[in-house]
């Protein structure tokens, strides 16, 4: 006689129960996988990393979709104080590429680079600002940095002259590592630079006039702008240090006498400073983020500022 195969039943609440019980496991499983994709930031199969959200905008304009493009320093972050994570190199070094901003800009970056690099000596470093003319303390250009209090000017993407060599060092870097689309992102590259012709076009209407004009900063970001635009930056704080009343009292007399009425501050900083200054001349603050991801479009704005102090809009 055939022995039955033995079976197991469960009574029907018990069934439910196991069954309740596996769809949670399984809906357990696919969500930690789901958030450590996404944790990574990269889901593509090529990424580049960026330092930090403006240069972002240009990588990703000539890279195009086939690639991603994380940012090292998260939004909010102030970059003269950030020190990365271990959990943030090691994002990084699953990168295809690194474009960083440049040597002796930002202290992280300069101890980043080798711990990158030994996690993953295949990953491509990239200088994005190669060729550029620094600016340092005294606003002197390509000076060596030994000879002042503080080193370079790190805000590099603050000028649409610097922005064309940024997209040139890109698109070379990416045609050199991808030379089978390197025709694509020459024409990208181009496309870019038509947007920045356009930028420096708007900036130049909303300046004419203007040239040798101070604006009143909180946090001297905008040394190239005022370069390339010929105005004269004047900041209530320098290499981050606290202005005292002798100061402000010089600010704001300088800022009476030239009728300057804005103080431009940044969401990275308190605005106290810069409030004190404005009452006192009778003025307003307005926020300008020099790290926004939208560079071209915040050249645009400070200069349609500057012109609205001075009643030229």
């Amino acid at each position: 006689m055939r022995r039955s195969r033995s079976t197991r039943t469960f009574p029907s609440g018990d069934r439910i129960l196991v069954l309740f019980t596996i769809i949670v496991a399984v809906a357990w499983s696919a969500g930690c996988l789901s958030g450590e994709k996404q944790d990574s930031g990269i889901t593509g199969e090529k990424t580049a990393a960026v330092t930090l959200l403006p240069q972002q905008e240009i990588v990703r304009e000539i890279a195009g979709r086939d690639w991603n493009v994380i940012v090292v320093v998260p939004p909010g972050a102030e970059p003269h104080t950030y020190e990365p994570t271990a959990s943030r190199v090691a994002l990084v070094s699953q990168a295809d590429m690194y474009f960083r901003l440049g040597p002796g800009l930002l202290p992280f970056e300069d101890t980043l680079v080798p711990r990158i690099t030994a996690r993953n000596p295949d990953i491509v470093v990239v200088d994005m600002s190669e060729g550029i003319s620094r600016l340092y303390g005294s606003g002197r250009e390509n000076e060596s940095p030994d000879s002042h209090d503080s080193g370079a000017d790190p805000h590099v993407w603050l000028s649409t002259p610097n922005l064309r060599a940024m997209a040139e060092n890109v698109a070379r870097a990416l045609s050199a590592r991808d030379p089978l689309h390197a025709g694509e992102y020459i024409s990208r590259k181009e496309a870019y630079l038509a947007k920045v012709d356009s930028c420096e076009a708007a900036i130049r209407a909303n300046l004419s006039g203007l040239e040798g004009r101070p604006f009143l900063v909180f946090h001297p970001a905008f040394g190239y702008f005022a370069r390339d635009t010929g105005l004269v930056q004047v900041a209530v704080r320098e290499e981050g240090h606290e202005t005292g009343p002798a100061g402000l009292s010089r600010i704001i007399a300088l800022a009476r006498e030239q009728g300057i009425s804005v103080v431009f501050a940044e969401p990275q900083f308190s605005t106290r400073e810069s409030e004190v200054i404005a009452q006192e001349i009778n003025g307003t603050v307005v926020l300008i983020d020099p790290l926004a991801p939208d560079v071209l479009g915040t050249l645009v704005r400070i200069s349609g500022a500057i012109a609205e102090s001075y009643g030229v809009r």
